[in-house]
């Protein structure tokens, strides 16, 4: 398994939205921003705005998007920083749907190794 940090600082953040590219499809939003210090790094957030519902909510889908990026893991290039964000429609999506989202959304950014 790869080590991967998550993002925690807000320059973090607004660094990878302003550099980065964002490929989306109607459940997520992925925005992908090449980390140019450190090449077998990988740094990686998972969000999920208040319009999806309650907190419990929310960390279902957190923890959901976690579990997938994780089985992932030993697929995605490293070099980068991710920021995988839930749109509206994640909330009714079951556990395969949403894994078969984030790898099409992944692979549409270029980021699995063949």
């Amino acid at each position: 398994m790869k080590a991967v940090q998550t993002l925690k600082k807000n320059w973090e953040f607004q660094e990878t939205f302003k550099k980065g590219r964002s490929y989306s499809n109607s459940s997520f939003v992925l925005y992908v921003c090449p980390l140019p210090e450190t090449k077998g790094q990988l740094k990686v957030a998972f969000c999920a705005g208040k319009k999806l519902g309650s907190a419990v909510r929310r960390n279902r889908i957190k923890r959901q998007m976690r579990s997938v990026f994780m089985d992932l893991n030993e697929q995605v290039k490293t070099g980068f920083t991710l920021i995988l964000i839930a749109r509206g429609k994640a909330e009714d999506l079951d556990y395969a749907q949403i894994k078969d989202a984030i790898h099409e959304l992944f692979a549409k950014a270029g980021l699995l190794c063949s």
